[in-house]
């Protein structure tokens, strides 16, 4: 007899991520306050002897920040407003048709209609596969967006090794 299949992970944080969509989770409370949220707090840092709920909404909200910054732009943008995680917004506050409207700005201003049928499901799935590799325990990022290039640049040479370019010395022709 064959073992029962089991739900790929990536598949629940899918589900989890549209609950966390429908709410908001601006702040890490939100992560324990909502019902909606709830099981994605429970999956992220689950329940553990001696480690307080809001210590557990902290670290799990700091790796649904993590993985929205790991995605780059526009899906990080785009996951960030789903989630009402822009500054200066209502964030939980707002619908979730308001958050909709804003993440499909960060796609050339489509409708939010139009990019809950073609990109939302893109954008979860990122998010979600940014979420399994830390939990999987792996640093770093998925590079879930092979558009997205390091802009890592290799620092200038310390300023005390600094040397001038000998002056060019004149020829009696007047070339150097």
């Amino acid at each position: 007899m064959t073992a029962p299949h089991e739900p790929d992970r990536v598949d629940l944080l899918r589900t989890l991520l549209d609950g966390c969509f429908k709410v908001g989770v601006r702040h890490p409370a939100d992560l324990a306050s909502y019902p909606e949220a709830r099981p994605m707090l429970d999956m992220l840092s689950p329940p553990h002897p001696g480690l307080s709920e809001h210590r557990r909404a902290l670290a799990a909200h700091r790796m649904i920040l993590t993985a929205v910054q790991a995605l780059g732009s526009p899906r990080g943008d785009a996951a960030a407003a789903l989630l009402g995680l822009v500054p200066g917004r209502s964030g939980t506050a707002a619908t979730r048709t308001a958050r909709r409207d804003e993440a499909a700005a960060h796609y050339g201003g489509i409708s939010a209609d139009w990019f809950q049928r073609r990109h939302e499901a893109g954008v979860t799935l990122a998010l979600a596969m940014e979420l399994d590799q830390q939990l999987r325990g792996q640093e770093g990022t998925t590079r879930t967006d092979p558009q997205r290039r390091s802009r890592a640049m290799t620092p200038p040479p310390p300023a005390a090794s600094f040397q001038p370019r000998p002056t060019p010395t004149k020829t009696p022709t007047g070339q150097p």
